[in-house]
């Protein structure tokens, strides 16, 4: 035996049997590390993630401090991105309040969430270096959106049509006027912030509180303030009145005048026919203002006429224009396609950058001005969805999915992430 050894020795016999021997520890252990340590980095990026999601979804919703919905919304999200998790625990959910860091004390909300969930290693041994057999991974995330006093004007639409009925039998200018009257109820009552709501009912063109009649488009000409007289002549003849006085829109020129309303193409209500700004219809707008009594005019108002939807989209962005909310939103109210068709007006202003000039010119320090679109019961044939944008675009066919466009047309604001702990 020991002249097998001195041979074993002397010879250098299963010398790399040796060294593997050696070398296993470590080589598995730099396997176990490079393969588990890559997994867990990747999972908690994955967390990291679900946890940010999660705090803006708290954020959104908003259901304050201590509600079982907070948990039940993290833990969905955790659920949802970390699919392979032999644990998830119980998330934590901390909500804060606390004013920005402006002149104007923007109030905001933020939460912020934090969560592990338990892992099994695929690679563990007491023979070479390497992670437990359970490993917990934790992260955290953060949002905050601000309580931001609020200015609100509806674009809406009184057209003729809006006296017919939705699918589920509620009429559409009722539930519109119930709409508009509860969501303002609700920005008023809101706690140490000052909202206002304004209303510009329109058709073809709007009616001011003095008893004019504007079409808010800049003229081409002088002898656009004849415009009204001229259709007198021609008020039977299907679409001439209206492609009449169309003839002196300069849409270029009204874009570049948003947010100031033209007053060029405008008359005396008793001097128009019932054409143009529901003449025949006790309707006029509403100024900003944080008085229900004056948002409860609506219900005196009845719908008359044709559909022109950009007039209103003008008159409505020199309405909220007049506010000094740190959020302004605009929300436009229609239930069909301008009429008469094949005119182009809206189609033209859209191409002239309309929408863009009133976010520009409507946004604030704090805030990007938003422009919302709901079109009742009908699929638009102008690009209305890329004037607001995916998000801001709305087709409801009921009374319910109409309330709930309006809704979130008006208070949805998801937040923003901030940096995490």
């Amino acid at each position: 035996m020991m002249n097998f050894f001195r041979r074993f020795i002397h010879e250098q016999h299963g010398a790399y049997a040796v060294s593997c021997a050696m070398l296993f520890p470590f080589l598995f252990g730099m396997l176990s590390l490079a393969l588990e340590g890559s997994r867990y980095i990747t999972e908690r990026a994955r967390l990291s993630d679900a946890m940010e999601q999660a705090a803006l979804a708290l954020t959104a919703e908003n259901n304050g401090a201590g509600q079982p919905r907070n948990s039940v919304l993290a833990k969905y999200y955790f659920s949802a991105y970390m699919r392979h998790d032999k644990r998830v625990y119980e998330p934590t959910v901390r909500v804060f309040t606390g004013f920005g860091a402006t002149g104007q004390k923007l109030e905001y909300v933020e939460y912020r969430v934090s969560g592990s969930t338990g892992q099994d290693s695929w690679l563990t041994s007491s023979f070479f270096p390497s992670f437990p057999e359970r490993v917990d991974i934790g992260d955290n995330g953060a949002a905050r959106k601000f309580r931001s006093n609020i200015d609100v004007v509806f674009a809406a639409d009184f057209t003729g049509s809006m006296n017919d009925p939705l699918p589920d039998g509620g009429i559409k200018i009722d539930a519109l006027k119930r709409i508009v009257m509860m969501l303002s109820r609700e920005l008023f009552s809101f706690p140490g912030v000052v909202n206002k709501v304004g209303v510009v009912p329109f058709d073809w063109g709007v009616s001011n509180n003095s008893g004019l009649c504007i079409l808010p488009f800049v003229s081409n000409s002088s002898e656009a303030q004849n415009a009204f007289k001229d259709t007198k002549d021609v008020l039977y003849d299907g679409s001439k009145p209206y492609s009449l006085i169309s003839q002196y829109f300069d849409l270029r020129a009204t874009v570049q005048a948003i947010p100031s309303l033209s007053y060029e193409i405008s008359a005396p209500l008793n001097d128009v026919s019932s054409l143009f700004c529901m003449a025949a219809a006790n309707t006029s707008l509403i100024h900003l203002t944080t008085e229900i009594n004056e948002i409860n005019r609506l219900q005196s108002m009845n719908p008359n006429g044709n559909t022109l939807v950009s007039s209103g989209i003008l008159a409505g962005a020199h309405e909220l224009s007049k506010g000094e909310a740190a959020r302004r939103v605009l929300v436009i109210v229609s239930d069909g396609q301008d009429a008469p068709e094949g005119l182009g007006i809206s189609a033209g202003l859209l191409a002239n950058g309309m929408c863009e000039k009133i976010r520009r010119e409507l946004s604030t320090k704090y805030s990007v001005a938003k422009i919302a679109f709901i079109a009742i019961g009908y699929e638009p044939t102008e690009d209305w969805e890329g004037c607001v944008g995916k998000t801001n675009f709305y087709t409801p066919e009921t009374v319910k999915e109409f309330e709930s466009a309006m809704r979130k047309a008006v208070f949805e604001e998801v937040g923003h992430n901030i940096i995490k702990d």
